[in-house]
């Protein structure tokens, strides 16, 4: 009986997909009590993240290409805290290396960020 079932476990284990990796962090905006995780290597650089935060708050998140056409208190930057402890704006380093030091992100309002 144990040898069946290692011979079934093994063959599972040579048969199973390999895991996608993930990195998930915790996504937050001033002024909404919930917040969202996010899998940030699913996106490929920061438009690609910033445009799947702007549908998912629905908000103006601004980045060094963007320019606030709205009103400044419509507007938001996004930020990171690193491994550190530092709150950084988002975009101030490669991705790679964002990716390596990112802990969690913060979208805050234009206004504060001036």
């Amino acid at each position: 009986m144990k040898a069946l079932l290692r011979s079934t476990l093994a063959a599972e284990k040579s048969n199973s997909r390999p895991r996608r990796e993930t990195l998930f962090v915790k996504v937050s905006m001033e002024g909404i009590p919930i917040g969202r995780k996010l899998d940030l290597l699913a996106h490929h650089g920061y438009h690609s993240l910033i445009t799947t935060l702007v549908q998912m708050f629905r908000t103006t998140i601004l980045s060094s290409d963007v320019i606030c056409h709205d009103s400044p208190e419509n507007c938001h930057i996004l930020t990171y805290e690193d491994k550190e402890g530092d709150w950084m704006m988002v975009g101030d380093v490669p991705w790679e290396m964002f990716l390596t030091t990112v802990k969690r992100l913060k979208i805050v309002a234009f206004e504060k960020c001036q």
